[in-house]
């Protein structure tokens, strides 16, 4: 007897068996419930781009880190720009008031000159007392000449005009007979302004300079044997000639003190250079008659 076989079928989905069959054609098997299994190259990408992406974050933080600490600095050198820039204008503002209370300081009447330059001792002199401060450097408001009245520019032009404002015309045209003994002492910053100074003075009007070009020695010989109306001279070389004696003050009436002048370093013979004021005191207590004119 014959054993009877089951006819062929031409696939597997012809079978009717209640089973829905699935067939992964890449890796030759099929699952039951017809999902294919996720595959390994595609499960390894998965971890791959989860780590790149972890990578790029961290890469973004520390761009972002980078980026706020630079701005930082950056801020903190636009303030250090910004706080430097304000000093230099309050510095340049500070020196123009500087230089107008200079410049204008010459103006004033006695009174206000006086304290202004009694300031200026305290200044300079911190630990003297006031007694020591009014000995050696305060000037009496009787000992400055009222030179509040001069309206016009204080320029070399006008210096003659100035001169014979403050002292008696007559006397700077005829020269004291006494050798050493002017009328009027000219008080300059320097040795280039004295020289300035004195050829703004007529040639009728006989003047000397004493600066420190000789010595010491040599200004005085010169000054015991030259009668000068007119004396110019620095706070320094007039310091050393009165130590010396080589002056005489029994003629002198004026002493002229070139304040409005500023050299290239906008400094003032009576605001920079302490021994103007000794010079000044020394001066006004050695003669009777002799006033401070401010030019």
């Amino acid at each position: 007897m014959k054993r009877k076989t089951a006819p062929q079928v031409p696939g597997a989905d012809d079978l009717d068996d209640g089973l829905d069959y699935a067939f992964d054609e890449e890796h030759g098997f099929e699952s039951d419930d017809g999902a294919v299994p996720v595959s390994g190259p595609a499960y390894h990408d998965s971890e791959e781009d989860g780590t790149i992406n972890t990578i790029k974050t961290e890469d973004n933080q520390d761009s972002r880190k980078g980026e706020n600490t630079e701005g930082k600095k950056a801020a903190k050198v636009e303030k250090r720009q910004r706080l430097k820039e304000r000093m230099a204008l309050k510095k340049k503002r500070r020196m123009e008031t500087e230089v107008t209370v200079k410049r204008s300081i010459a103006t004033m009447e006695p009174a206000v000159i006086a304290d202004y330059i009694a300031k200026k001792a305290r200044l300079w002199h911190p630990n003297l007392s006031s007694i020591e401060l009014d000995d050696q450097y305060l000037l009496p408001q009787s000992r400055v000449c009222d030179m509040s009245f001069w309206d016009k520019d204080r320029s070399l032009l006008d210096f003659e005009n100035f001169l014979n404002s403050c002292t008696k015309p007559c006397d700077m045209g005829n020269p004291p007979e006494e050798k050493g003994a002017p009328f009027a002492i000219v008080v300059c910053i320097s040795a280039i302004r004295a020289c300035d100074v004195r050829r703004a003075i007529p040639k009728a009007i006989k003047s000397m300079k004493i600066i420190a070009k000789n010595s010491i020695s040599k200004d005085c010989q010169n000054l015991q044997s030259f009668n000068p109306a007119v004396m110019l001279t620095t706070p320094e070389r007039l310091k050393s000639i009165l130590e010396r004696g080589a002056l005489k003050l029994t003629n002198l009436e004026t002493v002229i003190i070139d304040s409005s002048f500023l050299d290239p370093k906008t400094r003032s013979v009576l605001d920079d250079v302490p021994e103007t004021l000794t010079v000044m005191k020394r001066l006004v207590t050695a003669s009777e008659k002799a006033k401070i004119a401010l030019f």
